[in-house]
């Protein structure tokens, strides 16, 4: 990937922004041709595609079922907390930051090596994104042993810089306005590539500012960074959204908009497109099998 700068993000928004017209005329619901949209701006950075999505996971955990998805059933759910780095033969892109240990303060199984690598890993790159403003995926740019330069080359929708401004779903990670404007703010309408393969998707509904990555690889595979439009599989194949009693834990959830992200999910799904469910370490351990994503970061400079 060529040296990605400021001047790089903003004729990329510039790009989304001529594209955004068309766009808007569509229904405001996710439908059929979206997908075909997508696709199309996968191409519109010129460059070499991403060459892997490699992951770290940090806190796994075990969780009931039924605090997931809607009407399951009383087994437990492994899941873990996911930061993604989208790999370029020249530098890379990190999806998310999880948080350190002051959020999860009796967690037996947060790593303290992991946490640094996953900082390592932000620090180096060239830009970092976060799929929404919940505090596991947006604190690690909020506070770090390297915050100024992560700070430097951090994305930051607006609506999410407004969450964690205006109504945090935790008070540890409200921001001030000074602190604000150190991030990198900005906003599209619905699309936006990002880089070569790789588009941004507005999908607000679990949180105001959040996003889904599309991502396809140097392979011709495409992969689906959801975030957590759901936490299962579950959710996307039996359209089945999270229980109201524990959304409302954090703030609660647009469920219309979030109805009409499971059916798009589930229909790009029979596309071809790999969903990636952040939470769900079923999901990722399978998507590990079948060698669309990589279990450890590549930090080599390159």
């Amino acid at each position: 990937m060529a040296s990605f700068t400021r001047h790089t993000f903003l004729l990329c928004v510039l790009l989304s922004t001529s594209v955004s017209t068309r766009l808007s005329a569509q229904d405001e619901k996710f439908s059929a041709p979206l997908l075909s949209d997508v696709r199309r701006l996968a191409n519109a950075i010129p460059g070499e595609a991403p060459t892997a999505i490699r992951l770290e996971l940090q806190n796994p955990f075990l969780i009931p079922r039924a605090d997931w998805v809607e009407g399951a059933g009383v087994d437990t759910i492994r899941a873990a907390v996911p930061v993604f780095q989208l790999r370029f033969p020249r530098g890379w892109i990190m999806v998310d930051a999880a948080m350190d240990r002051s959020f999860v303060p009796t967690s037996k199984t947060f790593d303290e090596s992991t946490h640094q690598r996953i900082h390592t890993a932000m620090r180096d790159a060239r830009l970092v994104l976060v799929t929404h403003e919940h505090y596991d995926h947006i604190a690690g740019v909020l506070k770090s042993p390297y915050l100024s330069t992560i700070q430097s080359h951090t994305l930051l929708l607006r609506a999410q810089v407004r969450t964690l401004l205006e109504r945090p779903s935790r008070p540890d990670i409200r921001i001030d306005s000074a602190t604000a404007a150190k991030y990198l703010q900005f906003d599209y309408d619905r699309l936006m590539p990002l880089a070569p393969g790789v588009v941004l998707i507005k999908s607000p509904g679990h949180t105001p500012g959040s996003q889904m990555v599309f991502v396809r690889l140097k392979t011709g595979e495409e992969l689906l960074l959801a975030g957590d439009v759901a936490w299962t599989m579950d959710g996307i194949e039996n359209q089945r959204q999270k229980p109201e009693g524990t959304t409302r834990r954090f703030g609660g959830e647009d469920r219309t908009q979030v109805a009409a992200e499971l059916r798009w999910l589930r229909d790009v799904q029979r596309e071809g497109v790999h969903v990636v469910v952040a939470h769900d370490l079923a999901n990722l351990e399978r998507l590990m099998a079948l060698k669309l994503l990589t279990l450890g970061f590549d930090t080599k400079a390159q």
